[in-house]
């Protein structure tokens, strides 16, 4: 493990002391100026730049380690910074979409506008790696039409693909955002109903699928997204009844 960085944290004046600590750090973090792997200023010395006390500064890194930027440890380790990924700026849109209590409709609403945009994208830039993928998962999906919780995954996992299948990070980043949300309200959609009702939604979902990978695959952005459009617009139907 490296030894401790030497950082120039400034003192802390407002009421919600940990909050800003928690902000400049944090910042340091994303600009480069702290990399992953190195260990942070140990409390005291923290305490003495910030003019803050101890519980303060232990807030403040709790906040960060919960985000996903720094661990800690006991003993003399401290806190270290961690690399950065995906599942930690999942978490942390997941966190501010809650706090903002916004409204399933508009999430819904941004979801389709996001998707069908990357199902237009994905058919100009899919690669034959992600049309064997987007195969593979439709595939399953045949197998699992009896089981719900299986094919629920098949399906998180197509729709995951083909934003993966646009080479553009954020429509794969903002896709899982989303889909986590509202998570359960689709789950509780797709599972309603008798066997033979939730075989035939699965076969008309399974369906839709197969035509956009079609389309995907033979390069037909407007196709793609005009079915994705209907698709998620039937599934906001469900949802929003």
């Amino acid at each position: 493990m490296k030894n401790e960085i030497q950082i120039d944290l400034q003192p802390v004046q407002t009421k919600r002391a940990s909050e800003e600590i928690y902000n400049q750090i944090r910042q340091l973090i994303l600009d480069g100026e702290i990399h992953p792997g190195e260990r942070l200023p140990s409390e005291r010395k923290m305490m003495d730049m910030m003019h803050r006390s101890r519980p303060t500064i232990r807030e403040a890194m709790r906040m960060l380690e919960r985000e996903g930027y720094i661990k800690i440890y006991s003993g003399s380790s401290g806190a270290v910074v961690q690399e950065i990924n995906v599942d930690n700026a999942v978490q942390s849109l997941e966190t501010i979409i809650q706090m903002k209590h916004m409204k399933i409709e508009e999430i819904l609403e941004f979801r389709r506008l996001t998707e069908c945009e990357a199902a237009r994208v994905a058919s100009e830039r899919r690669t034959t790696e992600d049309l064997e993928k987007m195969k593979e998962i439709l595939q399953r999906s045949e197998n699992v039409l009896g089981e719900p919780e299986a094919f629920i995954a098949c399906d998180l996992e197509f729709h995951l693909a083909l934003a993966d299948a646009s080479h553009n990070a954020m429509y794969s980043i903002m896709m899982q955002v989303c889909r986590n949300v509202i998570g359960e309200s689709l789950s509780s959609i797709l599972t309603k109903g008798k066997k033979t009702e939730q075989k035939m939604r699965y076969q008309r979902i399974l369906d839709v699928h197969k035509e956009t990978y079609i389309a995907i695959k033979n390069q037909q952005g407007a196709e793609a997204a005009r079915l994705m459009t209907v698709h998620l617009t039937n599934a906001e139907s469900d949802i929003l009844a």
